[in-house]
């Protein structure tokens, strides 16, 4: 089926979000703060070491008005993407590929 279109790079939507915050001169602490969130949590959502939850999506939705869907969006494809370039996914599917060939 190929890369179905995915770059090298997978994008995290914390990379998206990152900038947008750089972007408007708010900090991190200010944004954890406004969400009620820890600090720790927004930076490993921010720097791609944490998954994106529709729950924190919408509540990066509400403080920066960017479309939590789109933000979903983002890590349902980083998600595939980083899952293909997993040796032991990409193994099993193999297996699977051959025992599926005789159906």
């Amino acid at each position: 089926m190929g890369n179905l279109g995915y770059g090298a790079f997978p994008t995290h939507p914390g990379e998206v979000l990152k900038d947008e915050i750089e972007e408007r001169g708010i900090t991190q602490r200010q944004l954890a703060d406004c969400m009620g969130l820890t600090y720790s949590v927004v930076n490993e959502i921010l720097n791609g070491c944490r998954p994106l939850t529709a729950k924190t999506a919408l509540m990066f939705e509400a403080v920066l008005d960017v479309p939590a869907d789109s933000l979903m969006y983002l890590q349902a494809k980083y998600n595939m993407q980083t899952a293909r370039n997993d040796s032991s996914v990409t193994d099993v599917l193999k297996n699977i590929r051959k025992i599926a060939a005789v159906f």
